[in-house]
């Protein structure tokens, strides 16, 4: 908790955008927007999780479309930044500092969780013990919606090895943290008892000269010297499964 608290404290953390990926996924599954306030529902939602919100970017996103929102997330000063950006765009949520392993809410409580870049950063034990937590609060047949980093990134093997595809970060702004990287195997067994419908991994590519701690894009500096894009190999890859799911 303290660690991620630092992180937002100094306003490293905290995309103030929607990922893309949620935006489709919602558009797919939830409802698309056709208009300024006109939306072809795909599916009837009432309460939405965000387990892991962090500074509320995806809490204002569903916010603003009508959505009865919640989040939880371990950093008091993220859900301080949330509560924040809510006041001042006038808009609802329920948000409160919890761990994604112990969510305290009732059984069936959400018809969708959303969960992006939460479970990677825990021991895979943990993310199980967590998935498990989500499922509960989950209603029967809802939807989950759950991002991962992929053992395919060109950081897997950085930092401190703690465990099987774990590392603890020695530099960049998660120093500290622990980073997770998925298998195919993991993920499978993450979801066991989730019938997955969507399934894509999101890749980008960097050239080796590219200033840049992809865990966090927007950090970065941008490129050392001019580009020859005729010879600029594009070896490096920041890679991170977006997976949807339905609870059985």
């Amino acid at each position: 908790m303290e660690k991620w608290n630092l992180v937002y404290s100094k306003r490293f953390g905290g995309t103030w955008y929607p990922d893309e990926g949620v935006v489709r996924f919602t558009a797919r599954y939830l409802q698309r927007r056709v208009g300024i306030d006109l939306y072809d529902t795909k599916r009837k939602v009432r309460r939405i999780l965000d387990a892991g919100c962090g500074n509320g970017r995806h809490v204002v996103f569903f916010a603003e479309q009508g959505f009865d929102v919640y989040g939880v997330d371990i950093s008091e000063e993220a859900i301080g930044i949330a509560n924040a950006w809510l006041a001042k765009k006038g808009l609802k949520a329920h948000l409160k500092v919890g761990d994604v392993e112990e969510v305290h809410f009732e059984d069936g409580y959400f018809d969708v969780i959303i969960s992006y870049g939460v479970l990677d950063h825990i021991p895979f034990s943990k993310a199980i013990k967590a998935m498990q937590e989500i499922r509960r609060v989950l209603v029967n047949g809802g939807y989950l919606y759950v991002t991962l980093r992929s053992v395919y990134d060109s950081e897997y093997g950085r930092g401190k090895l703690v465990g099987k595809n774990t590392y603890v970060l020695e530099e960049g702004y998660e120093k500290g943290i622990i980073q997770h990287f998925f298998s195919p195997e993991e993920v499978k067994e993450l979801l066991k008892d989730f019938k997955v419908f969507d399934v894509e991994i999101y890749e980008e590519k960097f050239p080796k000269i590219f200033t840049v701690d992809k865990a966090f894009l927007q950090s970065s500096k941008g490129i050392k010297d001019h580009v020859d894009v005729k010879k600029t190999e594009f070896d490096l890859k920041y890679s991170r499964w977006h997976i949807a799911a339905e609870k059985i």
